[in-house]
């Protein structure tokens, strides 16, 4: 069957038979998901009636890679609910016991953790485990919020600005702490097959140097016959610099993001931080992380970056050296959506220079 944002309601009648809704909405599309809103969501099960929000996020992926991915990401991002719930937990007992809520950002602020989706089902669409096509489906938290763009950011005030810093400072703190060598995250696509090692690049499909090994296939193809010999230039100077950061012997390694666009950081005034879709999460640089932020406002990389140090993110190397390895992981980005912009149409014409 294939699957789009118009037959995802069709599969959860199919597989949760115990459901009914009221209406559903698609919000904005990704590449590598079909995603639809359910609202009103109900069970049939009297045990289960409970456990079921009234909105919901279903999301379905297009390819067996993300398929595969779907419980791991589920379990990953479980451990980072946990740092926000024990937030909220310390904030309502610092409530009970008199004193002064952590943030005060707003009269009704949660603390200092991004909210995240949490998995509250996740299964094979029923009659297809075991096929050529298998197709899983996994229901999701909403975390509401719209995308923290620049006019977003440009609207908020002063202590908006360093509450939501502090969040994602936060939230990169937490992922790094979480050992790469242990599970969940043992079992994350990593960027190097010698793990401390990092130097034997690991080039599966969905790692980073295995991503960019397909985009050294395509260049002449897709590229070399539509940009200019200065654009082409500067192709092949981001291309030779990040040859050389992969490279780099014993550098830091931990677990990323890997895609932390606005349209994935949800800014929300009383909740603060959203972050969705962990789906693109490796063990890699951590300045993969930072690449995004610039888009929102020149300030925020450095804003994030203290923060996570402050609460405890560990930096190999000096502060200037990770923010310019971000800044050539945004460039490296740019041409990988400029290539699929000349394969597929789905990616915009981004300018290089």
């Amino acid at each position: 069957m294939r699957v789009s944002p118009e037959t995802v309601e069709e599969l959860v009648a199919r597989t949760w038979r115990d459901l009914t809704w009221e209406s559903a909405s698609i919000p904005n599309q990704g590449m590598d998901h079909a995603v639809v809103k359910l609202h009103g969501v109900s069970s049939s099960e009297g045990e289960l009636a409970d456990m079921i929000p009234e909105t919901v996020v279903i999301r379905v992926p297009y390819e067996e890679a993300y398929r595969v991915q779907a419980p791991l990401e589920s379990a990953v991002v479980a451990q980072l609910s946990k740092r926000h719930f024990a937030a909220v937990r310390a904030r309502h007992e610092a409530l009970d016991a008199g004193k002064p809520p952590h943030n005060t950002s707003t009269g009704d602020s949660l603390p200092d953790t991004v909210r995240v989706p949490g998995t509250v089902r996740q299964s094979y669409v029923r009659g297809t485990f075991g096929t050529d096509q298998p197709l899983m489906l996994t229901m999701q938290t909403e975390v509401r919020g719209e995308p923290m763009a620049a006019d977003v950011w440009s609207g908020m005030s002063e202590e908006q600005k360093r509450w939501a810093a502090k969040q994602l400072g936060g939230m990169l703190a937490g992922m790094r702490s979480l050992d790469p060598d242990l599970p969940p995250v043992r079992q994350v696509e990593s960027w190097w097959c010698d793990g401390a090692g990092t130097t034997e690049l690991n080039r599966t499909a969905r790692s980073l140097p295995g991503k960019f090994a397909l985009m050294k296939r395509r260049l002449p193809v897709y590229l070399e016959p539509n940009l200019s010999s200065a654009e082409m230039s500067h192709v092949r100077e981001v291309f030779a610099e990040l040859d050389g950061m992969l490279r780099r012997p014993g550098q830091q390694r931990c677990l990323t993001h890997g895609d932390l666009l606005n349209t994935h950081v949800l800014w929300d005034e009383h909740g603060g931080v959203g972050v969705i879709d962990f789906s693109d999460m490796t063990v890699g640089d951590p300045a993969l992380d930072y690449a995004h932020f610039a888009d929102t406002a020149p300030e925020l990389p450095g804003m994030v970056l203290e923060a996570a140090q402050a609460a405890g993110a560990p930096l190999q190397g000096t502060r200037e050296d990770l923010l310019h390895r971000a800044e050539v992981f945004k460039q490296w980005d740019n041409i990988f959506l400029l290539i699929d912009h000349y394969r597929t149409g789905s990616s915009p014409r981004v300018e290089l220079i």
